[in-house]
């Protein structure tokens, strides 16, 4: 079966998982482009895992952004996460915010027992993994849990 690991990247970075086997879901934040990283590898990419996609956060840089926000941490988390899921052959998947946005929003993931409140950044990670699963043929189950 196929773990699904989806990022929601930033300053302070989302994550959230499902596992298609045993149902196990989880999400957390971590702060720190370097804390994440470390995590990553860690926890996650140290090993070439079996049977892995990622989801990810596009992150768009428009002549505003840096108006709006001055991180660059997405784009290095990004670049990073791209380059490792190349090399280690994992597919990648990124989508834009309004994706999930507008797509899932804090009922589904109540419906689904996902949502953790807090600052949000784990339950943005967690719209991607449910936007990105109601379309993939191994999300059957949380499809049906959210219509």
């Amino acid at each position: 079966m196929t773990t699904f690991l989806s990022i929601d990247p930033g300053t302070t970075t989302g994550i959230a998982w499902w596992d298609s086997a045993t149902d196990e879901f989880g999400a957390l934040q971590i702060r720190g482009r370097r804390n994440f990283q470390r995590y990553l590898l860690d926890d996650w990419l140290g090993e070439t895992p079996d049977d892995l996609e990622v989801i990810a956060e596009r992150w768009d840089v428009r002549k505003d952004t840096h108006g709006k926000s001055a991180q660059e941490d997405p784009r290095y988390i990004l670049g990073g996460l791209d380059l490792v899921c190349y090399l280690q052959e994992i597919p990648y998947h990124e989508q834009t915010p309004a994706q999930a946005k507008s797509f899932c929003g804090n009922d589904k993931l109540r419906t689904l027992g996902w949502y953790t409140g807090g600052e949000g950044h784990a339950d943005d990670a967690a719209r991607h993994l449910v936007t990105f699963l109601a379309k993939h043929p191994k999300g059957g189950p949380i499809r049906e849990a959210i219509v």
